[in-house]
């Protein structure tokens, strides 16, 4: 049997598009902390005024699935993040863990700590679909969160090395 080789660089690849498709968090909340106005960008459209002290919403989803930032973003495709398309990726598009001063303080250390996990489980097991695994997969539509109607089940297929 050949399993694949999987390198830290594909499975960081691997890791940051599962987390522009499925993001931790649908969107995040900053407060205005001084009057802004965000100018037109397109005829016809008026200036926006936010006041000090309003809560403003970051679609985190919606920015990970605009084709704008991200063509396909249907297709799962990790090299979208590889050092030769990194460059494409427009600053504050891809927000898994926030940005900028008020970003994510545990970020590096779930990265590596997931990085650590997959790596120890891939290289003992084949992850299997079994019985109970929805293909495709359907998400609960009634969560804020991103949970699977009828839950993630997968097996376990211990490798013969």
């Amino acid at each position: 049997m050949h399993v694949p080789t999987v390198t830290g660089t594909n499975l960081s690849l691997f890791i940051t598009e599962t987390l522009r498709k499925w993001p931790n968090n649908v969107a995040s909340d900053r407060v205005c902390t001084k009057p802004y106005t965000i100018e037109p960008s397109k005829p016809g459209e008026v200036p926006i005024h936010l006041e000090k002290g309003v809560t403003i919403f970051i679609p985190i989803y919606g920015l990970h699935h605009d084709y704008r930032y991200f063509p396909h973003p249907e297709r799962f495709d990790p090299e979208r993040f590889s050092d030769e398309n990194k460059d494409k990726i427009v600053p504050y598009s891809y927000l898994p863990f926030g940005a900028g001063p008020r970003n994510c303080i545990g970020s590096r250390f779930a990265l590596l700590e997931t990085k650590a996990v997959f790596f120890h489980l891939l290289s003992h097991f084949e992850i299997v679909p079994i019985s109970k695994t929805q293909i495709p997969l359907r998400i609960n539509k009634k969560s804020f969160s991103f949970i699977s109607e009828d839950g993630f089940w997968l097996g376990l297929k211990k490798l013969s090395l």
